[in-house]
């Protein structure tokens, strides 16, 4: 079992030794010595106050008295966090883990967060996801996670915890802007500091984001050794910048490793269409939708292979106006402070419209949160409101029509009629 650890280790000076009865003055004797949990309280306050080096020294101090007490040890560690020693608090928590069972899951999270502000992003994703395993519904941890993967430009799978976020019923507006678009970020959300980019993929989407496909494309192509997502969105890229030549390279390249992103799948569906092959081009594009039905690129184009073939295109066509329309709220909202009502009213109908029920009444909470700070209902209107939003949500989770069917995400298209 690991030792308590050591306060000289930890960078504090050792305790000092006790004086022989003789010299100590009967005044010293009668003072009383100092509480390890009135030091702790206090270091406690000093931190969230932002008196950092007040709460350093009270927390030396109380880790001198008493180094095995946990909270006392945890306390140590927040305050090595909070002056970014992150090695030493996290290996500070990990020994109290291995020591303390108990408090392994707080010790998971926290050292978490330190990993992602020091560098170690996939420890970090690997903690989040043991804290998923023992704690399902923990909306921090479904929030943290989502942050790190929209940052590192993992979209799909942040959209999968954002979700769980709306069926929790805890999601911000950032966050459920974040669904409006699921390939790339909103133009105005990648100057917010949460979603800062992580590594070449990440960077690529913000580039994507806003409107500088070249340089996405440059910065794609210089890694020697792409990973399957990025080469899945380096292939939208030559779609998007209407690069035939290079496009066709890259469909020529592909061994079908990156099948599962919805950017393969759109730029194999172009690539196809490109060259008059308009049955598999709708295939490819159905399989895209199927992974991103917030894609409106993808409908938009599977319209036009459909009339190709001959087939009804209306319903794909309309599909993407509904999606554009959603995305150009989001935008706006994402662009500017203020909030509109009837943009709110609309946003809301379009995801019905959607058959997004889950995205659509965490709007609606968003809207009443609103409507509280502008004071356009009475204060006793929301919570009411907000009520009933929380039941419909429990209502839609105990049914089966919280997720759009495939055959809508479809629009009703047979892709048997497409062997």
């Amino acid at each position: 079992m690991t030792s308590t650890p050591d306060p000289a280790a930890a960078g504090l000076p050792p305790a000092a030794k006790p004086s022989p009865a003789s010299e100590i003055s009967p005044a010293a004797a009668a003072t009383p010595a100092p509480d390890p949990a009135a030091l702790h309280a206090d270091a406690m306050s000093a931190l969230q106050s932002g008196q950092d080096e007040v709460a350093y020294q009270l927390a030396r101090q109380a880790y001198r008295i008493a180094p095995d007490d946990p909270q006392v040890v945890f306390l140590m560690a927040m305050v090595f966090g909070d002056r970014k020693r992150f090695p030493e608090a996290i290996q500070m928590l990990d020994e109290l883990a291995v020591t303390t069972p108990e408090v392994r899951l707080p010790v998971l999270g926290q050292t978490a967060e330190w990993m992602v502000r020091f560098g170690q992003f996939d420890q970090a994703e690997q903690r989040y996801r043991e804290l998923l395993q023992q704690v399902p519904d923990a909306a921090l941890v479904h929030r943290n996670l989502s942050q790190l993967l929209l940052r590192q430009g993992r979209r799909s799978e942040a959209a999968e915890y954002l979700s769980v976020l709306c069926s929790i019923g805890d999601i911000m507006e950032d966050e459920l802007r974040a669904l409006l678009r699921i390939s790339h970020p909103l133009a105005g959300d990648v100057t917010d500091e949460v979603f800062d980019p992580i590594g070449t993929l990440g960077q690529a989407r913000v580039d994507v984001a806003r409107g500088d496909l070249a340089a996405a494309r440059t910065r794609l192509e210089a890694v020697r050794e792409r990973s399957e997502e990025e080469d899945a969105l380096l292939g939208r890229i030559y779609v998007q910048l209407e690069d035939h030549a290079a496009l066709q390279t890259w469909r020529s390249e592909q061994t079908g490793s990156s099948d599962r992103y919805a950017d393969a799948w759109l730029a194999k569906g172009a690539a196809a269409a490109e060259q008059g092959d308009h049955v598999t081009a709708v295939r490819c594009f159905a399989e895209c939708v199927l992974r991103d039905p917030t894609d409106a690129p993808a409908y938009r184009m599977m319209s036009r292979s459909l009339r190709e073939t001959g087939a009804e295109s209306e319903a794909t066509a309309h599909r993407a106006d509904l999606i554009e329309q959603t995305v150009a709220i989001g935008a706006r909202m994402a662009a500017q402070e203020t909030r509109d009502d009837a943009a709110f009213s609309k946003l809301i109908e379009l995801l019905d419209q959607l058959h997004r029920p889950l995205e659509s009444l965490a709007w609606r909470g968003i809207q009443l949160a609103y409507s509280v700070e502008t004071s356009a209902r009475s204060e006793s209107q929301p919570q009411q409101l907000l009520n009933e939003v929380a039941t419909e949500r429990a209502k839609l989770l105990r049914s089966n029509r919280a997720q759009a069917s495939r055959r809508f995400v479809l629009c009703g298209v047979d892709l048997d009629a497409f062997d």
